[in-house]
Parts: C-alpha cells; structure tokens; sequence
C-alpha cells in the first residue's frame, strides 16, 4: 500500500515519541491498575470486533450459498466473489489463535527489563543473575485462572511434553530459576523434566521452551507473552516458526543498546527478507535506572539505522485513512524512553489490532461490493435479454417472410433464364456429345462379323448404355449452367438470412445449449435453405427427360437390326438431343425450387414456433431470477455491506459524536457533529430502520451513495457506524457533510430570481449526473435539496435512488411529486423529470404553499386519483410563459414526451441570462 508522507525533522519525530525530561511521566508500577484496564480495554474491544467480523462472515458465507444453488448467477462470477483461501485462512486465524506479544532484544537485559516493567513484577531474573553469554530458551506466558503459578517444558512443533506424565507442575517462585532458563549443555536433567530413563537429550533441552501459566489481570484468553530465546544456534526461519506457533503475533524489539550493532542489523535485515510485512515496535531504553542518561545524538543514531534498513522512515504518514487496501502493510514504529511512554506503547498496540480487524472487513467489504457489482450487471442483462429477445424473433419471423416471398417471385422469374442455360448447355455439348458417343464402348455385348448383334435383348442394351452416357454427360453440363445461376440466389438470402440470424444472441440453460436461439436457427438455416443442386442422372429435376428419352426408344423399330458402327452410336445420341424440351426441363427446375423453398418456409415456421414457446419458458425464469435479484438478495449482500463498511469505520474513527438537533424526518433524527474521520463540520443522520424493509431500503442508500464519485452537485457521504451498544435498538448513524439549510427553508425566506433560477440548474445537473450513473433518485422534494452558503444546490437522501434495472416498480415518493405512471408499476427515471416539473413550479413561485389543486384534495388517495387524471398545479400570475412552458413539459402523462434533462437545462440558461440582460 503506498501511503502519502510528509516530511519532518528526526529530533522533532523523535522527541513526539517521548515526553519532555523536566516532567517525565510517572514509571508503569505507579500507574499499573491504570494501563492494565487500557491493556484489558484494547483486546476486548479487538474480541468484540472479532465476534461481528464472524458474524457477518457466516452470514456472508450463508448468503453466497442461497445464491449458488439457485444460480441467479454465473458460476464464475460466484467464484470470483467467494473469498479465496488466503482470506478463509486469514479469517480462521482470527477466529482460532490468541494475539502474542512477541518480545525480542539485543541482549536478554533488555527483554528482561521491559517484562517485568509490563508485568509489574520481577518474573523474569535480571543481570547479573542471566549474563550476556547464557544460552537462554524461549518462554511463554499465558494466564491461568488457578490461583497456583504452574510452569513446563514443550518441544516446538509437537503436541508431546518433554514429560508426558505431567503437563504442568506447579511451583513455588516467583522469579524463575535460573537453571529453569538457562539452557546448559552438560545438564542432564531439569527439575521440571523427569526423564523416565535417565538419558541426556541436549537437543529437546536447547529447543524447548519454557511455558509458564499464572494469574495475570495482564493477559487474558486472548493474549499471550513470548519471550524469544537468546544466543541459542538457530536460523531465522527456525526462531519465526518456533515463536508465531499458533499464535498471532505482535512483534517488539528492546534496544538497550547505544547503536545497533553488526550482528544486530544482520539479523534484522534477515527478518525483514523472511517476513517483509511483518511491522515491529522498537522501543527504546537504557541500561543505566536512570533515564538522564539516554542521550540524544545516540537515539537518533538508532533511527538513522532502523530508516536504513527499512522499518521506519523521516517521512511521516499524514492522518487519513491509508488502510483502504484489503491487505494493508503495517508500518513499524519506534518509542523512545519506552520504559516512561508505555501510554504510547498501548496506543502502538491498539492500532496493530485495529489494523487486524480492518484487514478483515476490507476483505469482507470488496467482496460484498464485487456481488452487488455483478448483481447490477446481471439485472441490466437480464431486463434487456427480457425487452429485446421478443423483438428478435418478430423481428426473425418478419425478415423471413419477406425473404420467402421475394424467394418465390425470384425463382418463377428465373424460369426463362433457365431454359436459356438448358439450350445453351445443349448447343455447346451437341457436336462434342456425338463424336464421343460414336467411339464409346460397349462392354458385354457379342457382335457377328457385320457388327449386329445376335440377340434383341443385346440390341436394347447397346442403346441404354449409349442413353445412360448421354444423360450423364448432359447432366453434369446442364447441372454446371444451374450451378451458377443458383449461387446467385444462394448468396442472396443465404446472407439475408444469416444476418437476420445472428440478430439472435445464444440464450438459453447451461443444460439445454441445444436450445439455444442461434444453434436452433442455425439449422433452420442449413436444412431449409442451403441450395446445393447435384444432378445425377436419377435426378427428379430431370425424371421427364428421363422418361421421354425412355419412350421414344420403346418405340424404335428393331426388326431390321442395325449394324452397332459409329454411325448407329451418333444417331442414338442425336436423337436423344433432338428430342429435348428446354422449356419443360426449365419449368421442371423451378417447380422443384419452389417446392424446395415453401417446405423450408413451413419448416421454419415450425421450427420458430417451438423456438419462441422455449424463450417464453427461458425468459419466465429470467423475471423470476430478476425480481429475487432486485427483492431479496441485493438488498441481502447491500446490509451485509453496509455493516462491514460500518464496522470499518467504527474501528477506523470510532462512534461520531452527537450535537444539537438540526433536522428530523419520519424515521431519522439529523445531528451536528463537529468532526469525524477528519472532516470538519458534518452532520450525523441516525436511523432507526423500523423493519426488514426499511433496514434494505437504507443499506441500498449507503450502497449506492458510496459509489457516487464525488460532485459538486450531490451531497457527500462521508462515512457509516452501526451503533451496537445499545440493545434494545440498534441505530444507523450515517455521517454526511454539512450544509447550510435545504431548499423549503429557503423559499420560506423568499429568494432572488436568479438565485431561484441558478438553484433549478444545479438540481437538473445533479440529476443528469445520476441519470448518466444509470441511477434513478424517486424522490426530488424540496426538504431533498441541500444549499450551500453561497446558495448552491446539492441533491440528499437518496433512500430512494437506485439503477434503473435494479427497479422492481415500487410506489415510493413524495404524493405530490409522484408521476403518474408510478401507480402502474412500471417506470423509468423520467419519473425524475415529473418530479422536478413539480418542484420547478416552487421554485417560480418563490414559495412553499401547496398548489390550490393539490390541497383540495382531502386524501392521499383522491391527490393520486385527480394526479391519474391529469390534474397539475395552476399557473401563477407571475410565470412566465417560458418557465410555465418548462414545468407542463416536464409533468406531461405520457414519460415519452417528458423533455431530456440537457433540454430543460438549455431552456433554464436562457431564462437566467434574459433576466440578467433585463436587469442589466
């Protein structure tokens, strides 16, 4: 995560880290009661969080499920908003392992010093009773809530004591022993280890730990201390491993030090490459008791190291939030004097945690926000799969129509063409068909010596040998010439037809893709209109000619037999040819293309009718799918949403603080507040949603106000906090900016035209700026129209306000500004439009008493009944015709005629610059 910095002197950054010499803070024993409750106070506030974030985590995970087996969506957009398994892992790390404070130092002193400062009391033993050199082996501290101080020896990375047979022993110190630290190579046996068979094993003695269980009001279920060992030969990797086991950790380096020594830098350096984003809190002391003796050209000494390495920077991060990235870098810290500035050491410790917890319901928060995303964009698909899937297939079935009709007139106008290609294709084939037909052989047939045959049967076969070759060969000319002619009529609505088809998207379920528009018309197209004529000699276009040629043969005198020569062969092939009727093969042909053609025309009808009962089916389901969309689980995932933001920035800035009241509506409560989330002047709206309904009606607000980019004409939200600890009722505070009064106030006042003018203009370019977000507000009012000192407009309380195909035909808004076609169930944000017509006839009047025609209506509904009817405010005396022109546009019955935004805009920037002219 890149932060934004500034820069600032390092003396000035050191000395904000400790407080002045001349009235240094009072030592942790003087105050312990004191740090202990803010200790205590810190990690339950990081338990409270914790139990929500599992809260929302479960109802999340619940909700992600309901969706996936009713598949309203795709299931790769189910899976790219199902939390991966790094974040399923980071949540159970949370919800299983205790936080750990991880002290680390240069020398064991150091540790040493600064636990027992913590703890108040001396558990740990100091110099000179541990010397620089002891190898000393990790220790753990946990609470117990037996009053008796019980400790043992464990092995890293096993579930087995070092004695199985006791888990914990109870002691009587309270300072450890020495030899229960001190790791010591010729020891072979420890009084806390019984070895059932007496052997030496210095490997588990040099990496077992010391784990020790006392009441401490310090620690809790939720907190453990781990001192790390010293001096013991073990890589880094090793030693992360062995003090992180099962916990979460929260590391702390002593430098009791005057600078950071060779080996001191290798190891941290070290660190860092292991862990890069792991942060620490170095904190430093000094060896001597007395804190006069800390110097401060060495503390900047050690701060000019720590920067080196990259823990810690002169650049400081300017206040804001910098934790908006799912998976922030915690950025390490140094306290200087630590001993004295354990206040700021809690403060180090609450942020960490704090940090925690945000990282968790950021990770909550975006996938919440990816859902409502692909909701929104499977609501604009479906709503327009809805409207124009029905306009495709009459669409379909006109262009087919026509293309059948202008088929058949094509095809009866081709006749004569055809018949010209049929005699052309027998002038060219004629001379070139006889002269093949007299060399032709004839196979099986037995000849005398003057080449006649023996038998009339033979006879009857040499002339149908020498017919089948004729037709074969007049066929493939013939079949050539209709080739050609027939593409044309191919290309023609083969192409018309293909573009019509793809008009068509694939619609259809995963499990019936058979179905499916384009595949079924697909086929339409390949088994009703791919014209590929062969012409085989058995063809049906060419059976007459067939059947003549047959009967003219029959009735051939055989009594005198022919010699079979040359001659005989040309002769039966120029009778054949002879014979031909061009004008009756080519009425043949386009009979067959017509029949060809009218059976592929009824098939598709067929074939469309069943096409669209299917989309019927299809696209019931899609208004199912959509109406659970729109009424259950976007309002679902918009709650949860609204409570991860929430509990972000409660944790982030902490509940906003209430001033006096400045508003109140019919179920929330407006409030000054000074500051939060380091804005200046805000106002603080609580909530109280009075059911189900309301509570999605205010999460959708907060959601789609959230994603409004910033604009001057919009109200800005600043922030949300849910606010838990009162239980009887649980209040939404939502934290907005402040401004100086709303346009019913305003006009109670009475304005200047131009300022009336000016305000009307901001109002439509807020409002074109929503409608352009797809966004629909169905609530423009007086009380909704926020001015600022200077008088300009901005546009609130979009409780109402959603995209256009989120929509579900809900009656909401104000009776007065409420477009007729509301009533109906079904609208567009023209209904906006309505709206501002009404509230441009307050604006002209300069005032806010109710039009005559509206306040004598008795009811609510006799209002809406004489609004169906067509019943608009009056004109007043003092509207110009231009500005009447404007409103009786805007509040037309019918949404079509109602004029666009950029329209009315124009129209307004007229009237404000004729009156300037005027007055000027």
């Amino acid at each position: 995560m890149t932060e934004r910095r500034r820069s600032i002197p390092i003396k000035q950054r050191l000395s904000a880290t400790r407080s002045p010499c001349s009235s240094p803070p009072p030592p942790l024993s003087s105050t312990s009661s004191v740090l202990t409750q803010q200790f205590a106070d810190i990690i339950r506030r990081y338990k409270y969080y914790c139990q929500h974030i599992r809260r929302i985590l479960s109802e999340t995970n619940k909700s992600y499920n309901e969706i996936n087996d009713t598949r309203v969506l795709p299931p790769e957009k189910i899976s790219q908003m199902q939390l991966s398994k790094s974040d399923c892992e980071y949540f159970d790390l949370l919800q299983t392992r205790p936080l750990a404070l991880i002290i680390c130092s240069q020398t064991y002193n150091g540790k040493s010093r600064f636990v027992n400062e913590l703890l108040n009391e001396s558990l740990l033993p100091e110099s000179p009773t541990i010397n620089r050199n002891d190898i000393v082996r990790m220790v753990r501290i946990k609470v117990e809530n037996h009053p008796v101080l019980g400790a043992s020896l464990n092995i890293s990375g096993s579930f087995e004591l070092v004695n199985p047979d006791i888990m914990y022993k109870s002691v009587s110190w309270t300072t450890i022993p020495r030899d229960h630290l001190v790791v010591n190579g010729n020891n072979d046996s420890h009084p806390l280890v019984e070895n059932d068979n007496g052997s030496d094993d210095n490997e588990q003695q040099e990496t077992a730990s010391l784990e020790i269980r006392k009441p401490l009001d310090l620690l809790n279920d939720d907190l453990q201390i781990v001192i790390t060992p010293s001096n013991q030969k073990l890589n880094m990797k090793q030693i992360y491993t062995q003090i992180t086991e099962n916990v979460i950790p929260i590391f702390i380096y002593i430098i009791d030090q005057d600078i950071l020594t060779a080996n001191d830098i290798d190891e941290l350096r070290f660190f860092r490459s292991t862990v890069p984003n792991e942060p620490i809190l170095f904190i430093r002391i000094d060896q001597s008791e007395s804190s006069s003796n800390i110097t401060e050209t060495s503390c900047v000494q050690v701060f000019r190291q720590l920067c080196d390495l990259g823990f810690l920077s002169i650049l400081s991060p300017e206040s804001g939030d910098n934790t908006t990235d799912i998976t922030p870098l915690f950025q390490s810290d140094m306290i200087d004097n630590g001993l004295l500035n354990f206040t700021q050491f809690l403060t180090y410790i609450r942020k960490h945690v704090d940090r925690l917890t945000i990282r968790a319901v950021s990770i909550l928060q975006r996938s919440h926000e990816i859902c409502l995303d692909f909701f929104n964009d499977s609501a604009f698909d479906m709503a327009r799969d809805i409207l124009i899937t029905p306009k495709r297939l009459s669409y379909a079935r006109e262009k087919e129509k026509n293309l059948y009709e202008s088929l058949i007139d094509l095809t009866n106008s081709k006749q004569n063409e055809i018949q010209k290609l049929i005699l052309q294709a027998v002038n060219e084939i004629h001379e070139i068909l006889t002269d093949e037909a007299c060399s032709l052989e004839i196979p099986g047939v037995e000849l005398t010596d003057q080449l006649t045959v023996k038998h009339a049967k033979d006879l009857k076969k040499c002339t149908n040998v020498i017919q089948e070759y004729v037709f074969i060969r007049l066929n493939e000319r013939i079949a050539n010439k209709l080739l050609d002619s027939i593409n044309i009529l191919h290309d023609n609505y083969v192409g018309t037809l293909t573009r019509c088809l793809f008009s068509l998207e694939t619609k259809g379920d995963d499990d019936e893709s058979d179905l499916s528009t384009s595949k079924a018309l697909q086929e339409i197209l390949h088994s009703a209109y791919e014209v590929n004529i062969s012409l085989p000699a058995d063809s049906n276009i060419f059976q007459i000619l067939i059947d003549k040629m047959k009967e003219l043969f029959r009735t051939f005198s055989w009594n005198n037999c022919p010699r079979i020569d040359p001659e005989f062969k040309r002769s039966v092939a120029l009778n054949i040819l002879n014979s031909l009727s061009e004008a009756k093969l080519a009425k043949s042909v386009c009979t067959q293309l017509n029949d060809r053609i009218r059976m592929s025309h009824e098939n598709f009808e067929t074939l469309l009718k069943q096409l669209e009962h299917r989309h019927s089916d299809r696209l019931k389901s899609t208004e199912d799918k959509q109406q659970r969309v729109r009424k259950e689980y976007t309002p679902k995932i918009a709650r949860l949403l609204l409570e991860s933001t929430s509990l972000k920035d409660l944790i982030q800035y902490g509940l906003p603080k209430q001033g006096r009241e400045v508003g109140r509506g019919q179920y929330g409560i407006v409030y000054e507040c000074k500051s939060w989330a380091n804005h200046q002047s805000c106002v603080l709206k609580s909530v109280l949603p009075p059911d189900d309904r309301h509570w999605n009606d205010l999460a959708l607000e907060f959601h789609y106000l959230r994603r409004i980019p910033e604009h001057p004409r919009i109200v800005k939200l600043i922030g949300s906090v849910i606010d838990y600890t009162d239980r009887d009722q649980t209040p939404v505070l939502l934290v907005m900016e402040r401004l100086k009064r709303d346009l019913y106030a305003a006009l109670k006042n009475r304005l200047e035209f131009s300022i009336r003018m000016r305000i009307a203009l901001d109002v439509v370019e807020g409002l074109r700026y929503l409608h352009g977000l797809g966004l629909v507000h169905r609530d423009i009012k007086l009380k909704n129209v926020l001015l600022d000192e200077g008088n300009h407009a901005r546009i609130t309380d979009l409780g109402f306000c959603k995209p256009e195909v989120m929509m579900s035909g809900s009656l909401v808004g104000t009776p007065i500004h409420m477009a007729p076609e509301l009533f109906t169930s079904k609208y567009d944000h023209t209904v906006d439009v309505y709206a501002f017509g009404i509230l441009f006839w307050y604006i002209c009047s300069n005032g806010i008493k109710l039009p005559t025609n509206f306040d004598v209506c008795s009811s609510k509904d006799i209002l809406w009944s004489a609004v169906k009817k067509g019943v608009r405010p009056e004109r007043l005396m003092d509207f110009s015709d231009e500005c009447w022109e404007i409103m009786t546009k805007c509040w037309d019955t019918q949404p079509s005629q109602r004029p666009y935004l950029g329209e009315v805009q124009e129209k307004i920037e007229q009237i404000l610059n004729n009156s300037r002219t005027t007055t000027a």
